[in-house]
């Protein structure tokens, strides 16, 4: 199954999104007093934003991936038709 683009960047800001709101109720914790909990939440937003970056990561190289492909191609057709005209 083909990933595409801008289904792992819309992962990625959902992840990002998510570890956003972690923080926030985290930080609420921590004005409360449950020290324990808001330190575990800020944990996991952390492995989630990790998560992000390297789902953005992955969007990028595929991104490049397919950019380098078509460049490929564009080059080949250019070559051939150069050569076809050549003949």
């Amino acid at each position: 199954m083909e990933t595409s683009v801008s289904a792992l960047r819309k992962q990625a800001m959902e992840a990002l999104h998510q570890s956003t709101t972690m923080l926030e109720v985290a930080s609420n914790l921590l004005d409360a007093g449950n020290r324990e909990e808001a330190i575990r939440l800020k944990d996991e937003a952390r492995a989630k934003r990790n998560v992000s970056v390297w789902l953005m990561s992955e969007a990028n190289t595929l991104e490049n991936a397919k950019l380098r492909d078509v460049r490929s191609r564009q080059q080949q057709t250019r070559y051939e038709v150069r050569h076809k005209s050549a003949a």
